[in-house]
């Protein structure tokens, strides 16, 4: 079965499944941003490139060692993900996004070169890069070559995650036992960084430009 396993060892999750629903390359700012926040806590180092690996898994798991030493935070007040962490290292575990309604998870612990976090799984082959347009103008050579089809390639979020969303999700599941949202209420709330601007500093997320256009204010 799948595992993640923080960088210190404290921290173990096993999964119901051994492979994962979907995977691309995210290089919005907010996954980026948090990865580089970790990382600035004495977590694994970040991607050179304003890039991370993310795999979605179901929305069911098990905690099998370190429950206590797993934390959760949200960029910003309001944000859209809740991220899961070790307290101890500050490896980011997963996050949980509003738009998955309790049925999936997703993870970037694969995106860090040193170490291996991810283990007893079957990951497919990226099926997209996306929000291209969240990468500042001079960090845009940074990012790894693509070797995927060229139309793949995303200023904002994947048509092709969109479009196979409603199947991750039927394939996703809401565990009884233990899910993102059980965990939360064990462990506590999720706090909010006030000492990284740049968790705040980027472009509005697709649901804060919803939010706006709906007569919201959006993040800043």
């Amino acid at each position: 079965m799948t595992t993640i396993t923080c960088k210190c060892k404290a921290v173990e999750i096993e999964f119901n499944t051994d492979k994962d629903l979907f995977r691309l390359q995210c290089c919005c700012h907010d996954c980026n941003a948090s990865v580089s926040y970790a990382a600035k806590r004495g977590g694994p180092q970040a991607p050179a490139a304003q890039w991370v690996d993310s795999s979605w898994y179901p929305n069911d798991f098990t905690v099998t060692k370190g429950e206590n030493k797993i934390g959760a935070f949200l960029n910003f007040e309001n944000a859209d993900t809740t991220r899961f962490y070790c307290k101890e290292c500050w490896t980011l575990l997963f996050g949980d996004h509003v738009v998955y309604d309790k049925k999936l998870v997703v993870t970037q612990i694969g995106s860090f070169k040193d170490f291996d976090g991810l283990k007893n799984t079957q990951r497919m082959d990226y099926q997209a890069r996306h929000f291209i347009r969240d990468v500042p103008d001079s960090e845009i050579k940074k990012l790894p070559a693509w070797t995927g089809d060229p139309s793949r390639l995303y200023q904002s979020v994947a048509d092709v995650l969109m479009e196979s969303f409603p199947e991750i999700q039927k394939q996703g599941a809401e565990g009884t036992q233990m899910n993102a949202q059980i965990l939360l209420e064990k462990i506590g709330p999720a706090f909010v960084p006030s000492d990284d601007r740049r968790l705040t500093g980027g472009p509005p997320t697709l649901i804060q430009q919803a939010s706006t256009e709906d007569g919201g204010s959006g993040n800043e």
